[in-house]
């Protein structure tokens, strides 16, 4: 039985590049496609990746196209223009839909039968994966737009704000990955049990994820967040080629759930090997469903703004 395949869209970039070494050295194999426009950076991953054989297990990883998408398990997404320092998300949309608009188009054209996934990270994710989803001609379980480094830092966040250990913590942030970002405060768990957060904590918790992006950007480096996306995604692909059912926050699309059809968001999900089982609604308070339907709207808007595939 071969290993799960994975594609990755954009190898040559950080993103695609950790991820594909996450992959290599991941206790589970996998039989990895590197795919990027700057052909020789993929050359040079490849051969990076031959001389790791002597360690263990040997990567079995090639230089791929799009026709590797027919065959593929996992199909990521993280090609895109070189990231501008300061720069929201939304200003990539135009130039980074003509990125990955060669690859969503052949997408649309894998079997009826294709059984994988697509995990879209390039950014604005969910205005791309909803783009991608309208002209696909599979179901939402099947199109992810990787949204969890929000929740991820909300957990930190809290965690600060609480004085308890990170990793202890759960909590989500739902709607846009970008300004319209929706924390759930009333969702946080401990340990596996409801705590509260007051209202001074979730004002440092909220004053701390809003200052997220103006930290960072005051670095003056135009580069992304590389490790969490990376890290966060092989923990997405591993959940969804090995069957392990798991409680995630996925941009995808909305049938009525939340009052909202027709549109990628930022939502919890369980899923497992089939895709996303359902979409857990949770009871919002009138903050966050004003905020919730705000977010829907913006991203709505910029998918029609794009047009045909």
């Amino acid at each position: 039985m071969r290993p799960p395949k994975v594609t990755i869209v954009g190898a040559a970039g950080g993103v695609g590049s950790s991820l594909a070494h996450l992959l290599i050295i991941a206790p589970d194999a996998y039989e990895i496609a590197l795919i990027g426009r700057d052909t020789r950076s993929v050359a040079c991953l490849l051969m990076d990746s031959e001389s790791l054989a002597p360690l263990g297990r040997p990567p079995v990883v090639c230089h791929g196209d799009t026709g590797d998408f027919h065959d593929s398990d996992i199909i990521v997404i993280t090609a895109s223009v070189p990231l501008t320092a300061w720069a929201p998300r939304a200003d990539s949309l135009s130039a980074n839909a003509e990125v990955v608009h060669p690859y969503f188009r052949e997408i649309t054209k894998v079997s009826a039968d294709w059984r994988g996934h697509v995990i879209v990270v390039t950014n604005p994710i969910d205005v791309l994966s909803g783009w991608l989803r309208r002209h696909a001609h599979f179901g939402r379980s099947r199109i992810l737009g990787y949204s969890w480094n929000d929740s991820l830092r909300l957990r930190a966040a809290v965690a600060r704000a609480l004085g308890e250990d990170a990793a202890d913590i759960t909590a989500w942030v739902i709607g846009e990955h970008g300004d319209a970002f929706v924390p759930l405060f009333d969702h946080v768990l401990s340990k596996g049990r409801h705590v509260r957060v007051s209202a001074r904590q979730r004002e440092r918790a909220l004053a701390e994820l809003r200052d997220f992006y103006t930290r960072w950007g005051r670095l003056g480096r135009a580069r992304t967040t590389v490790w969490t996306t990376a890290s966060g995604v092989a923990r997405m692909i591993h959940d969804l080629t090995h069957g392990r059912s798991a409680d995630w926050t996925a941009s995808v699309a909305l049938h009525g759930e939340y009052g909202l059809s027709d549109v990628n968001v930022g939502v919890p999900v369980t899923m497992d090997a089939r895709g996303v089982l359902r979409v857990v609604e949770w009871p919002l308070d009138e903050a966050e469903h004003t905020a919730l339907q705000q977010a829907a709207s913006l991203v709505r808007q910029r998918v029609d703004g794009l047009g045909a595939l």
